[in-house]
């Protein structure tokens, strides 16, 4: 009968790990860079839709503001906080008060 074959396992850095080896280390670096674009480009997305979020409130804001322009009652507060007057009425000048800046 033919001696049986022993099989030795060599310890320590063979080429083939040092290959492998740096096989992974080159595909995790491949994998760095587009990572942070990943994250840099969600971080300046929830950053956009927080600003649209906000300038979406704001023309609600504006638009219910204008709307409300066309009602005589609004007309008539701007007005009078202006200091304007209307056709007949007597204006008053009292001085040492806090100067009015209209819109």
């Amino acid at each position: 009968m033919a001696p049986a074959r022993t099989r030795t396992l060599r310890r320590g850095l063979t080429a083939g790990r040092l290959v492998a080896g740096a096989v992974l280390v080159l595909i995790a670096a491949l994998y760095v860079g587009p990572l942070q674009k990943e994250l840099r480009l969600r971080s300046e997305l929830a950053a956009g839709r927080t600003r649209v979020a906000t300038l979406e409130r704001r023309h609600q804001h504006l638009l219910a503001a204008e709307a409300a322009l066309h009602t005589r009652g609004e007309i008539v507060r701007v007005a009078r906080g202006c200091g304007w007057i209307f056709p007949g009425e007597q204006a008053y000048v009292i001085k040492g008060l806090a100067g009015r800046s209209c819109r």
